[in-house]
């Protein structure tokens, strides 16, 4: 079962307590051992949790280790981005890919292997989007591009062509079959048509191929535990920091023997990283912490009046430019990402927050005043992205701490849990109406580990804007706790000051590894990954916490240098 696919009981207990069921959330929940305080303060011993995720220990032996790789197809972003990069028109890419059914979700991502499959009628999307591109590339002005010879020299210059773009296309030379396959295609369109015609049922042919919409590892299938290929690094690299395919350097590095040692594949990470491409990198974070979720941003015009028509896309963009210029480009330390009381700001979202002295459409810095909130889960896209249309969602803020910041699971409620609960008076407050639940013993098991993580965010509404007072008009209540966990554990008296302990905690430095380890393999981690996520984490902590450091890390590790064969 995923971790993220919250049990049915736990799932539909939190929705009579909070309202509402959450958005198609994806959580299962158990949780690491630990004394959980009762409603009236005293502890009660967990219910026999179980960590999802064991801590990282001591666990690398003498020869590589890799644990499984399976053969990958491009999520839609990584197809957009090799379509966009392979022919240089992005916004091409971006209309077919529009049409795509949605990526599945596993682990919080949208590019785990095991569950990017091709149905028919996906079959039929990729034929529709490699035709609509085909005719496009090959116009007169985009011919040139992919056509670097004289088209009058007929079937030499057709050959040269289609061996250029089988290059870029299935990252790596193609065979002389592969060759001798496109060519034949050429001919057909070409004959009693023209030279453009035949380049257009090339086109239409490669976006359908395997080679490129797979991510493949066939250079010693069955021969057991083996050292990447120099293309299948350049291809892992690629994709890891930028979504898409290698560039023509990282193939000539391949091609010149210049990508075969862990120091060639770090050399080629940090150049990769220092990219503009390297911007992408930004899907990571937005995944991790349901940013992507936020759109359509829903709200109550009667609660939430008068709210920018572009108010998702502002927010998103306000935690783009936090993670570009704070984390992959400024300090880009754990601290920053989880505490900095900068962000950033144009005139129509600092027209939202009331924030004065900010003008025009350009995105500029912003220091955060007051104290109360600061880095990248306390800025308002990740933060409301699961928030109710009238008001913020204490339950889904705590149930976020626990399984995006700390790797955690929640235990299921008892089989006798009461699901239809009654309503409370309107004279309560949320943080009160959580309160009492928690005095209910079929609630407090999973209320006791989310609401003391999710009330300290109150004094942020479900739009982003710092307040005193919630929906209701009643003062907010910022006290909460962390409770079981490894060493972050004590009372918290707001957002900023629950994000500080965290910043400083080894439970949440060790789920970043976590969290990128799952982004950059598609799949969750094994037992047999323990050795690579040790490396990470103990490069990670030799080079002060430094989370772009961390990228570099994950390339350096037996499960990205290294492929077992075959996998199922």
């Amino acid at each position: 079962m995923e971790r993220r696919y919250l049990s049915v009981l736990c799932l539909l207990a939190l929705a009579a307590c909070d309202g509402a069921i959450t958005g198609g959330h994806r959580f299962e929940v158990s949780m690491p051992p630990g004394a959980l305080p009762g409603p009236d303060g005293a502890t009660t011993p967990p219910p026999g949790p179980t960590p999802m995720t064991p801590p990282v220990v001591t666990a690398c032996a003498p020869n590589p280790a890799p644990g499984t790789a399976p053969t990958r197809r491009l999520s839609h972003e990584e197809y957009e981005n090799a379509v966009a990069d392979l022919f240089g028109n992005a916004t091409l890419a971006r209309e077919v890919v529009s049409g795509f059914l949605q990526d599945p979700v596993s682990l919080g991502f949208r590019n785990g292997a095991r569950f990017l499959d091709v149905k028919p009628v996906m079959m039929q999307k990729y034929q529709q989007a490699a035709e609509a591109v085909a005719v496009q590339v090959t116009t007169s002005a985009a011919l040139p591009r992919l056509v670097a010879c004289p088209v009058g020299q007929g079937e030499a210059c057709a050959r040269q062509s289609i061996e250029r773009l089988l290059n870029r296309a299935f990252r790596r030379p193609p065979s002389s079959a592969d060759l001798d396959r496109y060519l034949a295609i050429w001919r057909r369109g070409a004959m009693g048509a023209d030279f453009r015609t035949g380049m257009e049922w090339v086109v239409g042919a490669v976006l359908q191929a395997p080679k490129f919409l797979y991510r493949l590892e066939l250079d010693g299938a069955g021969t057991g535990v083996r050292a990447l290929g120099p293309y299948e690094l350049a291809s892992r690299l690629s994709f890891f920091f930028w979504q898409s395919a290698p560039d023509d350097a990282l193939l000539e590095a391949a091609r010149a023997g210049r990508l075969t040692s862990a120091a060639d594949v770090e050399r080629e990470a940090r150049r990769l990283l220092a990219d503009p491409k390297a911007d992408r990198l930004f899907s990571f974070f937005e995944q991790w912490l349901d940013i992507d979720e936020l759109a359509p941003l829903r709200r109550d015009p009667a609660v939430f009046p008068s709210l920018p028509p572009s108010l998702a896309t502002l927010l998103r963009e306000e935690a783009h430019q936090f993670v570009a210029r704070t984390v992959l480009e400024g300090d880009g330390s754990f601290d920053a990402l989880m505490t900095s009381n900068v962000t950033f700001l144009n005139q129509d979202l600092a027209r939202h927050y009331g924030v004065q002295g900010i003008t025009g459409a350009q995105w500029q810095r912003h220091v955060l005043g007051s104290g109360l909130r600061g880095g990248l889960f306390m800025a308002t896209a990740a933060l409301v992205s699961h928030d109710k249309q009238s008001r913020t969602s204490i339950v889904n803020r705590g149930l976020r701490v626990r399984t995006q910041l700390l790797c955690q699971t929640v235990p299921s409620p008892p089989d006798d849990v009461p699901l239809n609960l009654q309503p409370i008076s309107g004279e309560f407050s949320q943080a009160d109406r959580l309160a009492q639940h928690r005095t209910n013993p079929s609630c407090s098991g999973c209320h006791a580990l989310l609401d003391p993580l999710g009330e300290p965010f109150e004094n942020v509404d479900a739009v982003g804007r710092e307040r005193t007072r919630d929906e209701g008009g009643r003062p907010v209540k910022t006290l909460g706790a962390i409770n079981a966990t490894r060493d972050a554990n004590g009372p918290v008296t707001s957002g900023l000051h629950l994000m500080q302990r965290l910043s400083a905690s080894d439970e949440a430095r060790e789920c970043l590894v976590t969290q990128l380890f799952r982004f950059g393999h598609g799949r969750q981690e094994e037992p047999g990954d323990l050795c690579s996520r040790q490396r990470a984490l103990e490069r990670f902590k030799g080079l002060s916490w430094n989370v772009r450091e961390l990228f570099v890390a994950l390339t350096q590790t037996d499960d990205f240098l290294y492929t077992p064969g075959v996998t199922p």
